[in-house]
C-alpha cells in the first residue's frame, strides 16, 4: 500500500462505504480505488440489519434519501439475491399521519380481514376495530448478503479491499490526502470518504467533521419470534410504535423490530445485550396485537448505530482536509438512506468545480 496513490480511499466497508465505492467505480471504471475496513466487510451495523425497505419518512430530507436509495437498489438488484418484495400492511389509529408520511403518495385502504387471512402463521394476531389498515409495498433483504455481493463485484473490477486495516490518521499533504493505517504504513489519495458508522463518535477521525451534527450511538434490537411464516405472509408495520413484524421466510421465523431506548452505548457488538427494559418494551408492544400469548422468542439480534441529533443521515465535506467527505448517521436505516448519502459524497468529490490533483 505504501507505494500507491489512490484516486479514492474509502474508510469503512459497511453499506455506506461500499455503495460509495460502487458508485465511484461505476462512474469511472478506471479509477484506482481502495477500501479500508477495521474488521471485516459488514462487521458493524450493516452486517446485522434486516434490510427493510419501506415507504415511510418524517420529512422532505428523508423522502429524498429514500427515493434515491430505492432507485439505486432497483438498478443494482432488479431481484433481491436473498430477500423478497412483500406487501406491507400498516396498522395505525392515525391514518392521516400515515398518509402524510408516505414517500409514495399514500397507501391503499384495506381491511383487517384481508390481513388476517394471510396470517395463518400468527393465528392469535388480532387487529382492534379502531385500528385502520392500509396496504403498501416493501421488501426485506439481509444486508450482509448484499454487502458480500457488492464486495465481490468491487474486487472483480480491481478495487482493493483491505480488511483488518483501520485508518488511524488523516491529514492534508502538499498535493494529496495522506492516511496512516493501523499497520503504520502511509498512503496517499486524491479523495477520501470516511464512513465508519457507530465508530465515528469516539474515533479521533471525528475531528474532521464539524461540531454539528451532534452524534450519539444507540442500541438496535430485534427479536426472532418462534413462528414459521408462510410464503404468502406480508410485512406488518405497527406505525404508531414504529415497529415491524417481518416474515423472514428463508430463516423460518418472524423478526420483530422495535425501538430500543438505550443510548450512548459503546460500539462493541460482542458486548451488547438485550436488556430487561428492551424485553419489557417489546412485550408491551406485542401485547397490543395478540389476543392471547405472544409467540416465544427463539433468538435475538442486537447491534448499534450512529445517530445524528435530528435522526437524519449526513453527507458533508470535512472541515479541515480538502477532498475528504464524511458520511454517516444511518440511525438504523442505513440500507434505505446509505446509497443517497454515498452518492452525494461521490458527486461532491468529483464535481467539475473541484480540482483535486490530477484526474
Amino acid at each position: 500500500m505504501t507505494d500507491r496513490i489512490y484516486d479514492l480511499a474509502v474508510i469503512g466497508a459497511g453499506v455506506m462505504g461500499l455503495t460509495a465505492a460502487f458508485i465511484a467505480a461505476s462512474d469511472s471504471p478506471k479509477k484506482r480505488i481502495a477500501i479500508f475496513e477495521r474488521d471485516i466487510v459488514g462487521a458493524g451495523a450493516s452486517g446485522l440489519a434486516p434490510g427493510i425497505q419501506i415507504n415511510i419518512c418524517r420529512n422532505e430530507k428523508e423522502r429524498s434519501l429514500i427515493n434515491r436509495g430505492s432507485k439505486f437498489w432497483r438498478e443494482v438488484y432488479p431481484h433481491w439475491p436473498n430477500g423478497r418484495d412483500r406487501d406491507v400492511f400498516w396498522l395505525t389509529r392515525d391514518p392521516n399521519e400515515l398518509a402524510r408520511r408516505s414517500s409514495v403518495g399514500g397507501t391503499t385502504p384495506s381491511t383487517s380481514f384481508a390481513l388476517a387471512e394471510r396470517l395463518s402463521s400468527l393465528p392469535r394476531f388480532l387487529v382492534p376495530p379502531d385500528v385502520a389498515v392500509s396496504l403498501d409495498r416493501g421488501s426485506y433483504c439481509p444486508v450482509d448478503s448484499i454487502l458480500q455481493d457488492l464486495a465481490q463485484r468491487l474486487k472483480t473490477v480491481g478495487i482493493s479491499i483491505y480488511e483488518g486495516s483501520s485508518i488511524e490518521r488523516i491529514w492534508q499533504g502538499p498535493s494529496d490526502i495522506l492516511l496512516q493505517t493501523s499497520h503504520d504504513s502511509e498512503l496517499s489519495a486524491r479523495r477520501a470518504i470516511l464512513a465508519i458508522g457507530p465508530w465515528l463518535p469516539e474515533s479521533p477521525l471525528r475531528r474532521h467533521l464539524t461540531d454539528e451534527p451532534r452524534l450519539r450511538v444507540k442500541k438496535v434490537v430485534a427479536l426472532h419470534l418462534a413462528a414459521r411464516p408462510t410464503p404468502n405472509c406480508p410485512m406488518i408495520g405497527l406505525f404508531d410504535d414504529y415497529a415491524f413484524l417481518i416474515p423472514m421466510i428463508e430463516q423460518g421465523y418472524w423478526l420483530f423490530s422495535f425501538t430500543s431506548q438505550e443510548w450512548d452505548v459503546r460500539p462493541d457488538i460482542n458486548g451488547l445485550r438485550v436488556s430487561s427494559d428492551d424485553m419489557a418494551r417489546a412485550t408491551a408492544i406485542l401485547a397490543k396485537w395478540f389476543s392471547s400469548d405472544v409467540p416465544a422468542v427463539a433468538s435475538v439480534r442486537v447491534f448499534c448505530d450512529c445517530y445524528s441529533d435530528d435522526g437524519v443521515p449526513f453527507s458533508r465535506p470535512a472541515r479541515d482536509v480538502a477532498g475528504l467527505h464524511v458520511i454517516g448517521g444511518g440511525a438504523g436505516n442505513g440500507f434505505r438512506f446509505g446509497p443517497a448519502c454515498a452518492e452525494e459524497a461521490v458527486r461532491s468529490l468529483y464535481s467539475p468545480s473541484r480540482h483535486v490533483g490530477a484526474t
